[in-house]
């Protein structure tokens, strides 16, 4: 045995203790974490290479089927298998190259058909084995990480309507150009179509008394502040200035709830909630006790219940938490109470599968609220608050610590949540510059104040 191999079991038993005590999910993914370790652990003597063993552990992971709990790959095995010259966009089960290099400008904006002479969907769906995935759709930063492990160093080709193109990993991430999308041109200062920016955390632009939000991320504290002095526009009275917002969270990676929340307070008043979530908590206590009973026969625990020494619930309880399937439960809580909303009017949120994490608290506040209608395509389903370790071989461990639910009950996570309005954009929305999504957008928008003017 190597010492390679003694690092990689030390790897394996620490990924597999963490999970065991902090994952939330496993009676929902039916899965005997302690089998499925030990044939983990068989599988290490088999294996012959550093990189070999590291997918090895993001396969071990990965079988946890959560996108809060993933394992990443050292810096120094990156380095040594490259980097793609190229990002990647997905739309409609397609794929496309958004970002790529100088060098392969002419690849901006086409679809990847195959990739050295496999089908882009084949190729990527063995990346899925190490990655978090919801049906053929894994997130675009997640396959660019995993995808050089399955190519060569040097003289890969890729296949695309235009032709046949060649290309080299990179050793390090390049400078990129991105593809331009053929949009119309939003209007200057001004004018109704006003186009407002607030750098790259926060785009903003007013249509005509509607306001529209674009945020990335959640990683901001001033976005309520520049949210909310856009609202005001000179007046207290937003609910007369604008007909509607919209949100854009099509592409929000997350980061902090607690900001999400303070752009939440501006729109959902008084004392409010998102979901209903768990977490592991049990004391040594509470397992010697379980262990009592599971060293106990059925007769005589059904004894024990008849003569009054314990409760049915208790023992329940007990062989829960000896199944890792023993939670502590409760509910989030924002806002306060009798706190008011600073706008009252209409909210549209834009959603897809790109919404992760502190995005899809965001959207599960309006949601639980019934505070604005959700249009395009379902979220991601991921969200928790992951415990961080490093490990022996160099590698991260992102373990997922919080479980959630919607906060009427409805399952999510792995699933997505759903919008009210499914609006999907195609690839050739996405080639031709057309936004199908913030259209439908506008146009509901436009017709609630036409019923409004009617009334």
């Amino acid at each position: 045995m190597t010492e390679m191999h003694i690092d990689g079991i030390y790897d394996l038993s620490t990924i597999w203790k963490f999970a065991e005590e902090v994952f939330p999910y496993f009676k929902e993914r039916m899965l005997d974490w302690d089998v499925v370790y030990k044939e983990y652990l068989s599988r290490i003597f088999c294996i012959n290479s550093e990189k070999e063993l590291h997918l090895l552990l993001a396969e071990f992971v990965n079988l946890l089927g959560d996108g809060h709990t993933d394992y990443r790959f050292p810096e120094k095995l990156i380095a040594e298998s490259g980097v793609l010259p190229f990002r990647l966009v997905f739309r409609e089960g397609r794929w496309f190259i958004g970002e790529t290099v100088e060098e392969l400008k002419e690849l901006l904006g086409t679809e990847i058909l195959e990739i050295n002479g496999t089908r882009v969907q084949d190729i990527i769906k063995q990346c899925f084995r190490y990655i978090y995935h919801v049906g053929d759709y894994a997130s675009p930063e997640s396959v660019e990480r995993i995808l050089p492990f399955f190519l060569k160093k040097s003289a890969n080709w890729i296949l695309t309507p235009l032709g046949m193109l060649s290309f080299n990993l990179e050793e390090e991430n390049p400078s990129m150009i991105s593809f331009k999308r053929d949009k119309k041109d939003r209007g200057e200062e001004g004018s109704d179509n006003f186009y407002h920016c607030c750098g790259t955390k926060l785009e903003m632009r007013i249509y005509p008394k509607i306001l529209y939000a674009r945020i990335d991320n959640f990683l901001n504290f001033d976005a309520a502040q520049e949210i909310f002095s856009a609202l005001s526009q000179g007046t207290s009275n937003a609910d007369k200035t604008f007909a509607g917002v919209i949100f854009d969270l099509r592409n929000n990676i997350g980061g902090m709830t607690a900001y999400a929340a303070k752009v939440a307070e501006l729109f959902i008043p008084g004392e409010f909630h998102a979901y209903q979530k768990k977490i592991r908590q049990i004391s040594g206590v509470d397992l010697a006790s379980a262990s009592q009973y599971l060293r106990m026969s059925e007769k005589k625990i059904e004894k024990l219940i008849r003569d009054g020494l314990c409760e049915p619930e208790e023992v329940k309880r007990c062989f829960e938490m000896a199944k890792n399937q023993y939670y502590f439960t409760y509910v989030d809580s924002f806002g306060a109470p009798g706190q008011k909303a600073f706008y009252n009017g209409s909210v549209i949120i834009l959603t897809s599968r790109g919404t992760i994490s502190a995005a899809e608290d965001f959207t599960a506040m309006f949601k639980s609220t019934k505070r604005a209608i959700l249009m395009g395509t379902p979220t991601l389903g991921t969200t928790g608050t992951p415990l961080i370790k490093r490990l022996r071989l160099g590698g991260f461990l992102r373990i997922c610590s919080v479980g959630h639910r919607l906060f009427d009950g409805t399952e999510f996570i792995g699933k997505g949540i759903l919008p009210d309005l499914l609006v999907e954009e195609t690839g050739e929305d996405y080639l031709c510059g057309k936004d199908t999504v913030l259209e439908k957008a506008l146009e509901y928008l436009s017709e609630e104040k036409i019923k409004e003017g009617q009334k």
